[in-house]
């Protein structure tokens, strides 16, 4: 599946600690406390070190992204980003951290290809989302950092709370010079259009869907108040491994290999997922990049056959693999869904 000349694309979860309380993210559950089962952690710079980047002949693109955690919140960021100073690195992150003089270096680096700053609205409507930020901060590091000539990237999670600022956002984003700003509809409204959001088990208020978005369950026929995973699978079509293709690979912080973000996802929360995961991979140990080397862990059983096997339903298909890359009810196959036309 995998061989370490070919390797286009690395995806880091550098650590799963994390300053904001964003009520969708999977580091959290229903209730809005941190999954009992998230190890919190920052990948050791160390394991890091491990990979074998001067053979990844085909490595561009470095990104470290937020499934779990900030990447800025990893204390020897600075070290890893030296580290990958052949490629391109691109940072995703909600920027309510470190201080305007770190982001003015940040844009001098040339390292830097592109930095997504998570900005869900304006003053009045970002923080209802990005709970525990700050607007002010947030822009004002963006713009140190774009005036600094980095390239800036703003994206805009649209809700019914914030769907009327798309086109001030627009001048906005115009006016302090991101190069472009990407609206998006959350994909995590599972159940219904509403999504409740907790503080300590107390109930604080709902978000909601867009009055223009359609959801993956409204267009596959999930009755209200069911999730769309029956008839997801009812109607599936052939599983192609997205990740594996473009020849991407996700490092979680925890140091195991994942061949995509969204079965490192599996990491916390749903049990039948882990479950299902440990019956196709069965010892973990064998894809720890903190126990191995990355060319054993590519060259492994897991990554040569048991994962292959599984996307063909060998012994059966992983849920997660269902829900993303089957090629008829799949996210992927109708990631339009997820575009806002602004």
């Amino acid at each position: 599946m995998y061989k370490t000349e070919t390797i286009s694309e690395l995806n880091f979860e550098l650590t799963s600690f994390c300053n904001a309380r964003c009520p969708q993210c999977p580091r959290h559950d229903i209730f809005g406390n941190i999954q009992k089962d998230l190890k919190l952690a920052h990948l050791p710079l160390d394991t890091i070190k491990k990979l074998p980047i001067g053979k990844m002949k085909n490595l561009k693109n470095i990104n470290f992204i937020g499934c779990f955690g900030d990447p800025l919140m990893h204390p020897q960021l600075d070290e890893i980003i030296e580290f990958f100073h052949r490629q391109k690195i691109h940072i995703s992150t909600n920027a309510s951290l470190r201080n305007v003089e770190w982001w003015n270096d940040l844009g001098k680096n040339t390292t830097i290809d592109s930095v997504v700053f998570c900005i869900d609205g304006l003053a009045d409507t970002h923080e209802i989302y990005r709970r525990k930020t700050s607007y002010e901060k947030v822009m004002a590091n963006a713009q140190s950092f774009i005036q600094a000539g980095g390239k800036a990237t703003w994206q805009f999670i649209v809700f019914k709370h914030n769907e009327h600022q798309i086109q001030e956002a627009k001048k906005l984003s115009k006016d302090l010079g991101f190069a472009k700003i990407d609206f998006m509809y959350s994909d995590r409204f599972d159940v219904d259009n509403k999504f409740a959001v907790y503080e300590n088990n107390e109930h604080l208020y709902d978000l909601e869907k867009s009055k223009d978005q359609v959801l993956l369950r409204d267009k596959l026929g999930a009755e209200p108040g069911d999730k769309y995973w029956k008839k997801m699978n009812d109607n599936k079509g052939e599983i192609s491994c997205v990740w594996s293709l473009a020849k991407k690979l996700y490092i979680h912080s925890d140091g195991l290999v994942y061949p995509c973000c969204m079965l490192g996802g599996i990491s916390a929360g749903k049990e039948i997922e882990k479950l299902m995961y440990k019956k196709i991979v069965k010892d973990s140990d064998m894809i720890d990049l903190n126990k191995n080397d990355f060319e054993q862990i590519i060259g492994s059983e897991i990554f040569v056959k048991s994962l292959p096997n599984s996307f063909k339903g060998d012994p059966f298909h992983h849920p997660v693999c269902i829900e993303w890359c089957n090629k008829t009810t799949g996210k992927y196959a109708n990631a339009n869904l997820s575009i806002v036309n602004s």
